[in-house]
């Protein structure tokens, strides 16, 4: 190759990458701004739309946003965290189950279709370790000890064989429309 061909090549790299990490920009910049519209006083929506169901607090979905409020490092969307994790510990069953859903507003509360949803009580788990982990917030801690517990206890009944792995019932994962079931690897 000689040496024209080379800086076009050179050039052209330079550019593309450029143009990925301005593309990386916006869609972040995107990102914080979408987690921005679905902040509410109880927490994240799953959508800023008003679009039936989704405009509530979403077990997985809020869990999810809030893992990636913490990465932002933005304290009002890790408070929308925090505010999402008490208002689904608010509305616990009463077994323990965390709502896959809830309308805070109407309070109307959804623990899964014909069977409860696993997802949402190991989504609540996650993220009320990595918010505490995250903030050092102890008083949040003390505060979801109980319905750690009563989660920790509702899943250790889901593991009826002592090999360490959950049972998910038919229609129990996220994924309900597809009729997934027993020891569940990729849940």
């Amino acid at each position: 190759m000689d040496r024209e061909a080379d800086k076009r090549i050179m050039s052209n790299s330079n550019a593309q990458k450029q143009q990925q990490t301005n593309m990386s920009k916006e869609g972040y910049r995107r990102a914080l701004e979408l987690m921005h519209e679905c902040s509410t006083k109880h927490g994240f929506l799953a959508t800023p739309t008003e679009q039936g169901n989704y405009r509530r607090i979403w077990g997985r979905d809020s869990a999810i946003i809030g893992l990636a409020a913490m990465l932002s490092e933005e304290n009002d969307l890790i408070e929308e965290c925090r505010l999402s994790l008490e208002t689904l510990a608010r509305y616990q069953g009463p077994h323990g189950e965390i709502p896959s859903n809830v309308d805070p507003t109407t309070e109307r509360v959804s623990y899964g279709g014909t069977a409860g949803r696993v997802d949402a009580d190991l989504w609540f788990v996650i993220c009320c370790g990595e918010y505490w982990r995250h903030t050092g917030d102890d008083v949040f801690f003390d505060r979801m000890i109980e319905p750690l517990e009563k989660v920790r206890f509702l899943l250790g009944t889901w593991e009826f064989n002592t090999r360490g792995l959950l049972y998910i019932p038919p229609t129990g994962d996220w994924a309900d429309e597809y009729l997934q079931s027993g020891y569940v690897l990729y849940d």
